[in-house]
């Protein structure tokens, strides 16, 4: 898959036969909620009772210990940020774990080698064997998508699709990843998230 011309090429608006688990939405640059200007989301899970995912490119500059203080003792010396999962259920913290620290997890496979936990007792086994924010990531809320309303998005051009990679989640620079898949032309979309 390339970028050419800022349109994902192999991608981009998908049918509205639906969205599988796993996959990137890349808001359109003319997509104007404010909740999602910009963003790129993370599918978790896509069937018939609608589709869920997290923002990947939003990362605030709050401590996870500060925002959720009854997790300070399991989150111990992880130096990560929180990010900005979605507008929904921003009390609630959900993480995304490669890597060694994977193994802990009881959560699905998102991605290959990628796995989703909202386990707060897994935390402390996750931060010890995660490579910091290489292998974790963690987000506070969600999005969330009626059935058929995300089909209807993306048929109305407000949404491309891309195949996730462990990469392109867990991006070097989560900041510049909406730029980089929307606008580099000639490079593979992994390469994108390698920036």
């Amino acid at each position: 898959m390339v970028l050419a011309c800022g349109w994902l090429v192999g991608a981009g608006p998908a049918t509205a036969a639906g969205v599988a688990d796993g996959t990137l939405l890349v808001a359109s640059p003319d997509l104007e909620d404010p909740n999602f200007a910009h963003t790129v989301v993370l599918v978790l899970r896509s069937d018939q009772s609608g589709t869920l995912g997290v923002i990947i490119n939003r990362p605030t500059t709050l401590v996870p210990a500060v925002v959720f203080p009854e997790l300070a003792k399991n989150v111990g010396a992880y130096a990560g940020k929180l990010y900005r999962g979605g507008p929904i259920a921003a009390g609630r913290l959900l993480f995304l774990v490669r890597g060694l620290a994977a193994a802990t997890v009881q959560g699905p496979e998102v991605v290959e080698k990628v796995f989703l936990s909202g386990d707060p007792d897994a935390l402390p086994d996750i931060v010890r064997l995660a490579d910091g924010t290489n292998d974790l990531r963690m987000y506070a809320g969600h999005a969330e998508w009626m059935p058929g309303q995300l089909d209807r998005e993306i048929a109305a051009g407000g949404w491309m699709t891309v195949p996730a990679t462990a990469e392109l989640v867990f991006s070097a620079d989560p900041t510049a990843l909406w730029e980089d898949l929307t606008t580099h032309t000639g490079e593979t979309v992994a390469d994108a998230g390698a920036h």
